[in-house]
């Protein structure tokens, strides 16, 4: 039995690793091969005997079995694409209530994205991409996105990005833009003049569920007309402000009628796959690494 389940885990990982099937394949052969193994397992102590070749019959069919469905599966899902959620990248910044990751981590993490094969797409090739449009994506798509708006984001995550050829999304509290540590519009054009994209997150930075309607509507109203004026164009995503503590069905409407169209969150955390709502993207917050961990930064990312 040792024999069996060591050849069915190399064919499984082999098949796996050619890309044949998805992670998701993998995991539903092993739980159902463990099924089998349970029943073989009972089979056995009953005394009944099992033919060899039907055993690594049913192996092989569970393999083509998988493979074929997750072929069909994809064709007819989303591929799953991660959505990165940063706020500062500072080394002399430590904040509870704002996420920070050291510039040092921020580069390890983007030159690790480099590597692994990933390529950054715009938010407009993902608002495509989820319209059923025909969008060539990258194998390993990834988007990356900052919140507020720091200054610190044109300082020293933008020089890095570009160093890598990536670019990202950066979400305006556009009631902060020009305060202190935060971008002023000259910083926002330069960086949409080279691949940068923006999007809303309120004005002042408010929790839509704590306001009356009719502020919530104005706020996010004002968002796309500060970017809109500033930047000479409407803005098509919008993010939370708290990250989907603050979001609503009632919202996500305000959200469409202010003029976006996508918006994303990240309480709702994970990768998105399928079926997937335009009003409440889900993202991966990026926590604050004291050191860059490579495996919690893969895990994070499956």
């Amino acid at each position: 039995m040792k024999i069996d389940i060591f050849m069915f885990l190399v064919l499984s990982l082999i098949t796996y690793s050619l890309g044949l099937i998805s992670f998701g394949g993998l995991q539903i052969i092993i739980i159902i091969y463990l099924i089998w193994v349970g029943v073989r397992i009972i089979r056995y102590r009953l005394n009944f005997r099992i033919n060899k070749v039907k055993v690594y019959s049913l192996l092989l069919a569970l393999l083509f079995l998988a493979t074929f469905s997750t072929g069909f599966t994809y064709k007819n899902t989303k591929k799953p694409i991660p959505v990165l959620t940063y706020h500062r990248v500072n080394d002399n910044v430590y904040d509870k209530k704002v996420p920070t990751v050291s510039v040092k981590n921020f580069e390890k993490q983007m030159r690790y994205l480099k590597r692994r094969g990933y390529k950054t797409i715009t938010e407009k090739e993902l608002l495509e991409y989820y319209n059923g449009n025909k969008v060539k994506l990258p194998k390993k798509p990834v988007l990356i996105t900052f919140d507020d708006g720091w200054r610190d984001n044109y300082e020293n995550a933008y020089p890095i990005l570009k160093k890598y050829g990536f670019t990202a999304t950066i979400f305006l509290a556009t009631g902060r833009i020009g305060q202190d540590d935060y971008l002023t519009w000259e910083m926002v054009k330069e960086m949409k003049n080279n691949g940068i994209d923006f999007g809303g997150h309120t004005r002042n930075h408010v929790n839509l569920l704590k306001v009356d309607k009719q502020t919530a509507q104005r706020e996010i109203q004002w968002s796309f007309e500060d970017i809109e004026k500033n930047l000479g164009m409407k803005p098509i995503s919008f993010c939370y402000p708290y990250g989907g503590g603050d979001l609503s069905k009632e919202i996500q409407e305000l959200v469409k009628k202010s003029g976006f169209q996508m918006a994303f969150a990240s309480h709702n955390f994970g990768i998105n796959m399928g079926n997937v709502n335009k009003m409440a993207i889900r993202r991966i917050l990026i926590p604050r690494f004291n050191r860059f961990h490579k495996y919690e930064f893969i895990i994070l990312l499956w």
